[in-house]
């Protein structure tokens, strides 16, 4: 049966080991029943920052193999500048048991190796250019994936039941765009609706559903990169008022020169 139990603190009454017992479990059974069932992934906060030369994480929440990882404080790492793809992650160490407590400790890296899905969690990609800055605002949706001195987050997982789901911040400038657009698509709007009324927070499944209904395929290709594609493609749509068809039919145009 269900049932709430909280001790009450009252003066010159003695303090029991079972009250503290509630008060630590309290917490923890309701963080572990609320996230049963969630993929791994960023939960909050880790926003990403460039100071002179260093990149700094938010302070934020991930989730992971069962268990959130708090980080209270932000946290930088040198970035010099190299002109290759290099990778912002968090790689997850080993259990320690000591002193009548469990600890799991991260590192964070910044290299040129893609994340271990098994041990690590992409934060961001970036490509620095020598005498550049790297950035992290967008001027629009197709900004998101700028190659060169730019964040890039499609790829990071963000906590989800079920499946990690994309950036909701990219899904909230989607759904800005679309809705400026003025296209009259039901599923275009109802959709925008839909991730403006949720704060972005769609699941991954319903968002290859859209796409896969939007334009006409029977199966959408998993992978974050590969939502972000059919959403531009989507928006591209909609601002040159092409339909799906017509889209499909100019890739397979070619030009033969002679």
């Amino acid at each position: 049966m269900f049932r709430y139990v909280m001790p009450e603190f009252q003066a010159k009454r003695l303090l029991r080991a079972e009250m503290l017992e509630q008060l630590r479990d309290y917490p923890k059974n309701f963080l572990e029943l609320y996230f049963q069932g969630y993929s791994g992934g960023i939960v909050c906060g880790c926003q990403i920052a460039w100071y002179h030369g260093r990149v700094e994480i938010a302070s934020g929440i991930i989730y992971h193999a069962g268990k959130l990882y708090f980080m209270e404080k932000p946290y930088q790492v040198d970035c010099p500048a190299e002109d290759r793809v290099r990778y912002l992650k968090v790689q997850f160490l080993e259990e320690v048991h000591k002193e009548g407590k469990v600890e799991s400790n991260t590192r964070i890296i910044l290299d040129g190796v893609k994340p271990d899905s098994v041990y690590e969690m992409e934060l961001c990609r970036f490509r620095l250019q020598e005498g550049a800055e790297l950035r992290s605002s967008y001027r629009n949706f197709e900004d998101y994936a700028t190659e060169y001195d730019t964040v890039n987050r499609i790829h990071v997982p963000f906590a989800a039941y079920g499946q990690p789901m994309i950036w909701p911040e990219i899904l909230m400038q989607f759904a800005k765009e679309m809705l400026e657009s003025g296209g009259s698509n039901i599923y275009d709007i109802n959709f925008s609706m839909s991730i403006m009324a949720n704060n972005g927070n769609i699941p991954q499944k319903y968002l290859a559903a859209y796409l896969q209904v939007r334009l006409e395929e029977k199966a959408v290709r998993d992978g974050n990169q590969n939502l972000y594609e059919g959403l531009n493609t989507i928006l591209k749509l909609c601002k040159t008022g092409k339909s799906s068809q017509e889209t499909c039919s100019d890739k397979k145009r070619s030009v033969i020169l002679l």
